[in-house]
């Protein structure tokens, strides 16, 4: 995604935004004049279902008021910026509960493999065709491409890597699958990464073979791609800066004010570090160190505290599991079709044993680390839940607020189970648009498929779920997630498990209220009431009655954080 950043003065970009008003004397301000009044609009402050405003006043980066124009219009003064919402609808700023933002920053400088409609590639040969555009870009060294889908090309497979040594036999080339769980190395890659002849699955991961059963095939998961990426070439550091302030432009053009970085390495710390610390964050951003990542001192990190230069580190993440869509998670229950090699009865396979998770949650526990876990089988599902009532009963202390990242598969029972041991969800919602129709088909059959992310579900069973794209897995397109959760159509127009349909209002929490909720925030963000930080999102209609089949129409119009204005009609502020 190409974006060209403007700079522009705050007044400038307020003008953008407003349409003149009426000229009239203001009425006497009640009390000191507002830095930012919003006036003539439809505020959603998302505190009922039905509490509605028309304005809203910002001081200091928070808000001191919520009301009607008549109420708001006497906070403004001399100096105080006015943005006239002419009827559009303002929101709280939406809350990533879960992506990868350092990734969608690395994403950038690799040739985009995805399908429509995020890129355009759609067979083998439009494949090849960008990775040959990327090796003119990319002088020398690795080739490097993301975002491919099996499930989405021509032909319904993988490449070969015999199909990546067309591209270049000399260079090393590796393309990342879309899940971000499996990728393909071409021959030169898998020598230089020992994987070619005889090399042994590492513990974790995969190396699928060639009908010899012993030489690679180019297709790698898991703990397998993890030894490819540790290899690979890295931007500078004025070059992985300025990917990471393009990525935040993209977040706040998604009306997005608060980004995860859901599996933080060492040196992406290190660049979010540098990064706060250079006063490069427009974001605020929740870093959640990776447990299976080797850390030198970990326990060194700042947990527990207030943002500093907006990041924070808000938790520890665990990878239990793989994807679905890779059939790599791990199910009770074998898949519909297992993948090429596999036998009838292969069901995805976890990443720690249950006295290892035991032992890392322990960790936690002590330590007052929140919990983030990747569980996507109902496998893996359960042995988070075990491993969590485990410490509960035999840890320093019961584990608050734990996470169940993408829970997939979660059954209704398991749902149960996360509200009486204080687990939330974290849906990756828009699932059911981009791989519904695979996993109805290929990966769990019609059934398991109807019931994926049961958002329904986990809202009657008093849950505070939320959704999220896993960018870079897709786009941080919070509009997609929310026509996602409420229609749950597939890219063939199917509707997968019409049951599991929340409504416009839901979906709406799960981005706001529930999001601030899961990651501790609920006191200073999520809602818009006084006190609150003035983190906001203008959107060119109201979502609350535009029928669910348009929202996908919604449009960001501006981005606030705490009242300064980030992105604005196609242009970033900074």
């Amino acid at each position: 995604m190409t974006r060209t950043r403007i700079h522009l003065s705050t007044a400038a970009v307020l003008a953008m935004l407003a349409t003149p008003l009426a000229a009239r004397p203001a009425p006497a301000p009640t009390s000191a004049p507002a830095d930012l009044v919003l006036l003539h609009g439809h505020v959603i402050p998302m505190t009922g279902a039905d509490a509605r405003a028309e304005a809203l006043a910002v001081r200091g980066g928070r808000i001191v008021a919520v009301g009607s124009d008549a109420q708001i219009t006497p906070l403004r003064g001399k100096a105080t910026q006015v943005i006239d919402l002419a009827g559009r609808t303002l929101l709280p700023g939406f809350i990533d509960a879960h992506g990868h933002i350092t990734g969608v920053a690395q994403s950038l400088g690799l040739a985009d493999l995805s399908p429509p409609p995020v890129g355009a590639v759609g067979d083998i040969a439009g494949l090849q065709a960008a990775l040959r555009v990327q090796a003119k870009a990319v002088a020398d060294g690795w080739i490097f491409g993301r975002g491919y889908d099996d499930a989405e090309l021509a032909e319904h497979r993988h490449p070969t890597r015999q199909e990546l040594d067309a591209v270049s036999a000399d260079r090393p080339v590796a393309i990342i699958h879309a899940s971000g769980h499996l990728a393909v190395l071409n021959t030169k890659a898998l020598e230089l990464t020992g994987q070619l002849h005889g090399a042994k699955d590492p513990a974790g991961g995969v190396i699928r073979r060639e009908a010899d059963g012993v030489t690679a095939n180019g297709v790698v998961e898991e703990a397998a791609l993890w030894q490819v990426m540790a290899g690979a070439p890295r931007p500078t550091p004025a070059q992985a800066l300025a990917q990471l302030r393009t990525a935040q432009d993209i977040y706040a053009s998604n009306g997005l004010t608060t980004a995860q970085d859901g599996a933080t390495s060492p040196e992406g710390w290190a660049l979010l570090q540098g990064a706060a610390q250079a006063g490069a964050l427009v974001l605020d951003i929740d870093a959640l160190p990776l447990l299976n990542a080797k850390w030198p001192a970990l326990d060194q990190l700042p947990f527990n505290q207030p943002y500093d230069h907006r990041l924070r580190v808000a938790g520890v993440k665990l990878l239990l599991d793989g994807s679905p869509q890779g059939r790599t998670a791990w199910l009770s229950h074998p898949y519909f079709v297992p993948p090429p090699g596999r036998e009838h009865d292969y069901a995805g396979y976890p990443q720690f044993t249950d006295d290892a998770l035991r032992g890392k949650l322990a960790e936690a526990s002590g330590h007052k680390w929140q919990v983030y876990a990747h569980v996507n089988g109902d496998a893996a599902i359960q042995q988070y839940i075990d491993a969590i009532g485990w410490v509960a009963q035999h840890g320093p202390a019961p584990l608050v607020r734990s996470i169940a990242i993408h829970a997939q598969t979660a059954r209704t029972d398991q749902l149960a189970a996360m509200k009486a041991l204080d687990i939330e969800p974290s849906f990756f919602a828009s699932h059911t648009f981009f791989w519904g129709d695979w996993h109805r088909d290929k990966v769990l059959g019609p059934q398991r498929a109807d019931h994926i992310s049961p958002q329904r579900e986990a809202f009657d069973a008093g849950l505070h779920p939320t959704i999220h794209s896993d960018a870079p897995v897709t786009p941080p397109n919070v509009i997609r997630l929310i026509w996602s959760a409420t229609t749950r159509r597939t890219r063939s127009g199917d509707i997968l498990g019409p049951a599991e349909r929340v409504s416009a209002y839901e979906a709406l929490q799960e981005v706001t209220s529930n999001a601030a909720y899961e990651i501790h925030e609920e006191a200073s963000k999520g809602t818009l009431e006084v006190g609150k930080l003035a983190d906001l999102v203008i959107l060119n209609g109201d979502p609350l009655t535009l029928p669910i089949e348009q929202l996908m129409t919604l449009k960001v119009s501006a981005t606030l954080k705490e009242g300064k204005v980030i992105f604005a009609d196609g242009t970033s502020k900074r």
